[in-house]
């Protein structure tokens, strides 16, 4: 499963996301989030699913490939918000020992997920259809953050795969050796994983100061008075997208007092 994780991986094809400036996608993806977080309406999530489909189908980017992405956060998620089943009160619907399942909690349980896959699809969505240049130049504009801060921001954005990708390959490598990672209880387990979280620090290490080196090579400075290969401009399909986003907000909000 580690092999799949393609979160924080541009996904290289021509869409219409893939063509906006990354300031339109930034701010689209903070107010969608914001949207998520206004009710717990069924009218309203069911709406912004609507609007993630879209967004999906004209980014061009596999369906399959974002969930096998984002499939390990997928487990995460639903694991953290089964607690809310047994912690919310309403009627019982099933109760096992000491632990006892609501209809509220189901309801909340349900809505939790919903909210998160809904998140985590529309976040991953700017790291998919944005080059690494893009998105710090969009970060630098939409929050006022210095050149080195936005950089730093992306590339610890970019090295989550990549981290990924270096714990699969060492855990193949220790395999290989003869470890055994999958037997005997909690505490054999953590034991044998220091064979693994050593050297993927060393790595990250050795990657982190060869990308450092690199970028002094390139002569590469974050501060005031640099100027940009290709400064951000607005076109016409970004003036669309704003005109959608207001669209968008003001139906939400609607439907969040209405139903």
């Amino acid at each position: 499963m580690l092999k799949d994780i393609t979160l924080g991986q541009y996904y290289s094809t021509d869409s219409t996301v893939h063509r906006l400036d990354p300031r339109v996608k930034i701010r689209f993806t903070i107010a969608y989030i914001i949207l998520l977080l206004i009710d717990r309406n069924l009218v309203l999530f069911g709406m912004l699913s609507v609007v993630l489909l879209g967004t999906i189908l004209l980014s061009k980017v596999p369906v399959t490939h974002m969930i096998k992405g984002t499939r390990g956060i997928f487990i995460f998620v639903v694991i953290c918000s089964s607690i809310s089943m047994f912690t919310t009160m309403g009627d019982m619907v099933v109760k096992a020992g000491p632990f006892t399942i609501t209809d509220a909690g189901l309801v909340k349980f349900g809505f939790l997920v919903w909210r998160m896959v809904l998140m985590i699809f529309m976040s991953s969505i700017i790291m998919y259809t944005t080059t690494p240049t893009e998105l710090t130049d969009g970060l630098e504009k939409c929050f006022h953050l210095k050149g080195s801060v936005a950089m730093g921001i992306t590339i610890a954005l970019r090295f989550l795969s990549v981290l990924f990708e270096e714990l699969h390959r060492i855990i193949k490598a220790q395999e290989a050796r003869g470890a055994q990672f999958h037997k005997g209880g909690p505490i054999r387990r953590l034991k044998s994983m220091k064979t693994v979280v050593v050297p993927l620090f060393q790595n990250a290490i050795d990657r982190a100061s060869n990308l450092g080196e690199a970028m002094d090579a390139r002569c590469y400075t974050g501060g005031e008075g640099r100027t940009k290969l290709k400064p951000l401009s607005y076109d016409m399909r970004d003036v669309v997208a704003y005109i959608i986003l207001i669209v968008l907000i003001v139906v939400a909000i609607w439907m969040a007092i209405t139903f």
